[in-house]
């Protein structure tokens, strides 16, 4: 018996034809030079079914209910495809994750990228419920969270000098980088700084203001009466026309009792006239009470320092050291307490 080799010949060929048949779809899934998988739309055109469509390391198979589309994608994009309409995950097997494990150590340095691109409308869609979701949460944030904001935005608006707020004082006199710092608790109607402003500040001004070693802060403490408060009010309109000094002396220097009329509404208004200052925009200025919350401010800022009286010092060293004087003391004790700070 022997075999004519023409019908080996064909045997042997229809054999090696039906072997490809079968097997590639399963070769063409992979591209052998680069062992890189290819797309699931590339893998189903080879005939390869949704569900048996092979993702790369780290993607998950989806199959959209709608039309049977397959998509590898990162397990976090599946949650928002989900939404979107697209099927459940298609969990694998243990053999295909040993696969998937052995095939992520042979491409490590390869990136993975999403094959199945989304279509505009389903990105758009997608981008439409991102935005919704980030103003929903914006919204949800309730008024004491903002109160809080509100409040850490002033703290760091917040400017101390020795432990002292100073955010709301008057004008600085003198050199900011002066690294000695007077910081002078007062009141308009008060006797005793009047004295300490006419008789002691003036060698203060000459012996360490002008000499750039030190500088001073005006803070309002006004607890004589009304008067005092508007005073202070009528100091900062004045400064809006760049006259804060100038204003700032006039009331001293023509301070009389204690709530008798000399500082009232009319008598401010009638010192920023002689002053040359646009009336107006002072007296708008005034009666609207643009600087209540201002003077206010102050008021508490002396009380949580422990003002109790004034007029009321704080000596602020480049160190931070402080020392306080109480009462209209002579400037020879400013002087003291400098020298000791160095200067």
């Amino acid at each position: 018996m022997y075999y004519n080799m023409n019908q080996t010949s064909g045997f042997t060929l229809l054999s090696i034809v039906i072997i490809g048949l079968i097997i590639s779809p399963l070769i063409s899934s992979i591209n052998a030079d680069n062992h890189e998988i290819m797309s699931p739309r590339k893998q189903m055109e080879t005939g390869i079914d949704a569900e048996d469509v092979v993702c790369k390391s780290g993607l998950v198979l989806m199959i959209r209910s709608t039309n049977g589309a397959a998509a590898c994608v990162k397990s976090s994009t599946s949650m928002k495809l989900s939404d979107a309409g697209w099927g459940d995950v298609i969990e694998t097997t243990m053999e295909e994750k040993q696969e998937e494990e052995q095939m992520e150590e042979e491409n490590h340095d390869k990136e993975i990228v999403l094959e199945e691109e989304l279509s505009m409308g389903e990105q758009e869609q997608m981008d439409e419920n991102s935005n919704q979701t980030i103003i929903k949460l914006e919204e949800k944030v309730s008024a004491g969270e903002e109160d809080t904001l509100s409040e850490e935005s002033t703290q760091e608006d917040v400017f101390t000098i020795g432990g002292i707020d100073l955010s709301m004082a008057a004008p600085v006199e003198g050199q900011d980088d002066a690294p000695i710092t007077i910081i002078e608790f007062g009141d308009y109607q008060c006797p005793n700084c009047k004295k300490w402003f006419q008789q002691e500040k003036p060698s203060i001004t000459s012996n360490h203001i002008l000499s750039n070693t030190t500088k001073l802060y005006f803070v309002d403490a006004p607890w004589a009466g009304d008067d005092s408060f508007t005073a202070a009010e009528a100091s900062y309109c004045a400064d809006d026309q760049g006259k804060f000094m100038e204003y700032h002396s006039t009331l001293y220097n023509n301070q009389a009792g204690i709530q008798d009329g000399w500082a009232n509404s009319d008598s401010l208004k009638q010192f920023a006239i002689d002053l040359g200052l646009d009336s107006e925009m002072f007296d708008e200025c005034l009666d609207s009470g643009k600087y209540s919350d201002r003077v206010s401010y102050n008021k508490e800022v002396a009380t949580s320092n422990g003002v109790k009286g004034t007029p009321h010092f704080f000596i602020v060293g480049p160190d931070g050291t402080v020392k306080q004087i109480t009462g209209p003391q002579p400037s020879v004790i400013f002087d003291v307490e400098i020298f000791k700070l160095g200067y």
